[in-house]
């Protein structure tokens, strides 16, 4: 699976490189959403893992540009420290499928990707 990290911290981006890559899936990297569109347009992504809070587009913007914008449907994980139940809501109401918070674990990246795989 193609699967497209966004992610404007070094460390936990290649911590999320990392885990993905071990777990036998392509990862392409962004650390910004404007980034993020051009890998979309240029690469067959199945899956995002999206960082909220990032310079530029946010991850909340960037799920809304890329659902209601340009109709993408693969599943996409926000990650944040924010873990409160407005970011969590305001995450699903604007198209995320899921949402992990942080620090996360090489188990929770592979539940959520085994999660929706099958989807």
């Amino acid at each position: 699976m193609n699967i497209l990290i966004i992610e404007d911290e070094k460390l936990t981006l290649n911590a999320l490189q990392h885990s993905i890559e071990s777990l036998g899936h392509t990862a392409f990297v962004a650390e910004t959403g404007e980034e993020a569109i051009t890998k979309v347009a240029q690469h067959k992504i199945d899956f995002i893992f999206s960082d909220i809070m990032m310079p530029g587009i946010s991850g909340l913007s960037l799920v809304s540009l890329l659902r209601n914008i340009h109709f993408f449907v693969m599943p996409i994980i926000l990650i944040s420290n924010l873990d409160t139940t407005y970011i969590r809501s305001s995450s699903y109401d604007l198209g995320a499928d899921d949402f992990i918070a942080k620090p996360f674990t090489i188990d929770d990246i592979a539940h959520k990707i085994n999660k929706y795989k099958s989807e």
